[in-house]
């Protein structure tokens, strides 16, 4: 006789996933999320206001929230204008500082690009190593409209140091041992702001984590969310 299966407990605070530029809810896929999950399909907002009231419109009034990359730009933002929202923050490939002249450069070119309709080549200089396909799969599904307005948003991404100083909550940091984009000191830098953060590397591993190490990421975030 079999026994009926044990219901899956949900934890205490729901989270809600914030993915990076050019990528949608695929970039979860492998990922076995916790119970109760909400999953973000992509960032959008002109201003980096109006991806946050977006963000705090979707979540709930306490919440676990998850930022990949620009997502984390994003969750830099709640931060700032609802820190009373924000629980628990787990961040994932994230920089906290202001851009530098050469990655100002480089989007301005992508931006030329996409708006002479070249919007193939500007997507084709992103990496995703061995999961190259998916992540420009998930740029064509994400297409160049959104893609400008997320160009926006990376251009616009203040220093968010003294935002990490302020924030006395649970903290986790996901880097990848081998991300180049945001390099695992970026990670030692937020524990210098906030000492309670937690990091987590990754090894063998680089910048698309849930894509290079869903098992890793699950393991972890499911470890946070019932902590």
């Amino acid at each position: 006789m079999s026994l009926p299966a044990l219901p899956v407990p949900v934890p205490p605070l729901p989270a809600l996933l914030l993915p990076g530029t050019l990528c949608d809810a695929a970039l979860w896929a492998a990922v076995r999320l916790p119970a109760g999950t909400q999953v973000q399909d992509t960032v959008r907002g002109r201003t980096l206001a109006q991806a946050a009231a977006q963000v705090l419109q979707d979540a709930p009034a306490a919440v676990h929230l998850v930022g990949f990359s620009l997502g984390a730009i994003v969750a830099f933002e709640v931060l700032r204008r609802a820190p009373e929202r924000v629980a628990r923050l787990t961040l994932i490939s994230a920089n906290p500082h202001a851009p530098t002249a050469g990655q100002l450069d480089a989007w301005a070119t992508q931006e030329r690009q996409v708006q002479a309709g070249q919007f193939a080549d500007a997507v084709d200089s992103l990496s995703g190593g061995p999961h190259r396909q998916a992540v420009l799969d998930m740029a064509r599904r994400v297409g160049p409209e959104i893609f400008l307005e997320q160009l926006a948003l990376l251009r616009a991404r203040p220093n968010s140091c003294p935002t990490l100083a302020d924030w006395a909550g649970p903290l986790t940091v996901l880097v990848g041992e081998n991300d180049l984009i945001t390099p695992p000191y970026l990670a030692e830098e937020i524990k210098q702001l906030a000492p309670q953060t937690v990091i987590q590397l990754v090894p063998d591993a680089g910048h698309y984590l849930p894509l290079d190490a869903p098992h890793a990421v699950s393991d972890i975030l499911r470890e946070v969310a019932y902590a």
